[in-house]
């Protein structure tokens, strides 16, 4: 009966562990990748202040083609940053999407009334596959 007790004992501590550690582990990967997400975002917004003042700077110089050219690179950028969207799409959209798709048609009409853009040779694929996704909605 001692016997029976111990291994029960054992059995339960054993099993109380695994639990604990799997609360713990998620617990801390958790947090880890909150901290890594943050980070990348605070990259993008540092990105994207360095990229106003240049901007703002160009306009103040009068520089007003180099300005707009900037700010189409930055919008080919910006469409090809939504290409991993566009190739795996939610299956159900929700207010989200309609504004991720809502800027992709306002970028899509600009670009149809403003034809003489370049677009950057290595995201080139990526912008006219983001383009294209809402060619029908």
């Amino acid at each position: 009966m001692k016997r029976y007790v111990k291994v029960i004992a054992l059995v339960a501590t054993v099993v109380c562990a695994f639990i604990g550690g799997i609360e713990v582990g998620n617990y801390r990967t958790s947090k880890c990748l909150n901290k890594n997400f943050l980070k990348s975002l605070h990259t993008l917004y540092a990105s994207e202040i360095t990229g106003y003042v240049t901007f703002l700077e160009l306009i103040k110089a009068k520089d007003y083609e180099t300005a707009q050219k900037r700010q189409e690179a930055l919008l080919a950028v910006g469409l090809s940053s939504l290409a991993p969207y566009v190739n795996n799409p939610p299956d159900n959209p929700d207010e989200g999407d309609d504004k991720i798709i809502e800027a992709i048609k306002i970028a899509k009409k600009y670009r149809e009334k403003y034809t003489d853009h370049q677009l950057i040779p290595n995201i080139e694929n990526s912008v006219k596959k983001t383009l294209d996704y809402v060619k029908d909605k």
